[in-house]
């Protein structure tokens, strides 16, 4: 007979899976309190959920959402932590490998990218992409880079017209004058 709190705990971990655009399993060993807590609140101020689960309840959850089984197999094992990211799927394994150069920890098993796993070597170069902010960025600054090109050059004719109507102007008033 399964306990209802292990039912609970199920529901839970769906509910945090629900949605996420990026899915990713850190091992936290030895990582101290105040670290965690350190990276819990970097990883808020993402949007970014650390949760802390029990690899049955994971894989339980997981599989009842979809995930393939033969894959959590292979990463559910040890202390697991999930780290979920909901609006941008980049953003929590920039997190976890900036906070990783300071402690050295933690290790970053593999994850989920919009249904799609990437082992711990596909996720450390996903760490090295843009995130969605950075992109849209470049996005705007190359939208924008034709259109100040063409202000520029409209200028640079308009005052052209300018020295060489004042130019002209100063010629008659000297022939005047």
């Amino acid at each position: 007979m399964v306990k209802p709190e292990k039912i609970q705990r199920v529901e839970n971990i769906k509910k945090i899976l629900e949605g996420a655009k990026g899915v990713y399993f850190a091992d936290f060993t030895g990582l101290s309190v105040a670290e965690i807590t350190d990276l819990r609140r970097r990883l808020r101020e993402k949007g970014v959920v650390f949760k802390v689960v029990r690899n049955t309840m994971a894989r339980i959850a997981m599989r009842d959402l979809g995930y393939p089984d033969d894959l959590l197999e292979k990463i559910l094992h040890g202390p697991n932590a999930l780290v979920v990211g909901y609006d941008d799927a980049i953003e929590p394994v920039k997190v976890l490998f900036e906070f990783k150069k300071e402690f050295e920890k933690p290790q970053v098993r593999a994850g989920f990218v919009e249904g799609e796993f990437y082992d711990a070597e596909g996720v450390e170069r996903l760490s090295k992409l843009p995130g969605k902010d950075e992109l849209r960025a470049k996005v705007v600054g190359a939208l924008n880079a034709p259109i100040y090109s063409l202000v520029f050059s409209l200028k640079s004719m308009l005052n052209s017209l300018v020295w060489t109507l004042n130019a002209i102007k100063d010629k008659k008033e000297k022939e005047e004058g």
